[in-house]
């Protein structure tokens, strides 16, 4: 009980008056556990470590807004909780588009060109995602599960402007890189996956 008053002592002090040594003892305070939960949960040092140091920029960046109506550590662990299954949810849709992508190449690959493999495919898709900006990668992969442009909007909290713009810049992007990367393949390859890239990109 002493810890939590301590806390939530500590917050009020950073919410009211920026104070960063506080904030930064609310960090100290409470960032293990979070990270123990997130690696519990990907399996993946850098990953864990890079959502909780995103949950803590956000509980900084936004501090004079939130309102914490139960104790620090639980609204901690509820932001971390949202952050893993906006994560995992991410990560899905990115399966899911690479194995679509590459369900469409599949039989071209087969009967054109026995040397660029489905996994080959799946690798250029997948690297250049990773490229992307976090927003930008985000808002695609929305834009592909067929969420509207309003509807990503409100889930990034972006404009609707900015989440067009997202998509168009990505659009180019990927088109950009595949033609560079995949320069070395027979033309009709070519042509056919830039075709399977610009499908992808249609919000039907």
């Amino acid at each position: 009980m002493m810890d939590q008053t301590l806390d939530f002592s500590w917050w009020e002090a950073v919410r009211q008056r920026d104070d960063q040594q506080l904030f930064n003892q609310l960090y100290l305070r409470h960032w293990e556990l979070l990270y123990a939960i997130a690696w519990n949960r990907t399996k993946d040092e850098d990953v864990a470590k890079d959502i909780v140091q995103e949950v803590f920029i956000s509980f900084w960046e936004r501090r004079k807004s939130i309102v914490i109506r139960t104790t620090v550590k639980q609204y901690l662990t509820g932001v971390l909780k949202n952050r893993l299954i906006d994560y995992f949810q991410s990560e899905q849709v990115k399966k899911r588009v690479l194995d679509r992508a590459s369900q469409q190449m599949d039989t071209i690959i087969q009967q054109a060109d026995a040397s660029w493999s489905h996994r080959e495919v799946e690798d250029v898709l997948e690297d250049e995602l990773q490229k992307m900006p976090e927003n930008m990668r985000n808002s695609f992969l929305l834009r592909l599960e067929n969420l509207s442009t309003p509807d990503i909007a409100k889930r990034l909290n972006l404009a609707e402007q900015t989440v067009s713009n997202l998509h168009t810049e990505a659009g180019k992007r990927l088109r950009k890189k595949l033609l560079h990367r995949l320069r070395g393949i027979t033309v009709p390859i070519l042509i056919t996956f830039l075709q399977v890239v610009n499908n992808l990109l249609i919000n039907k």
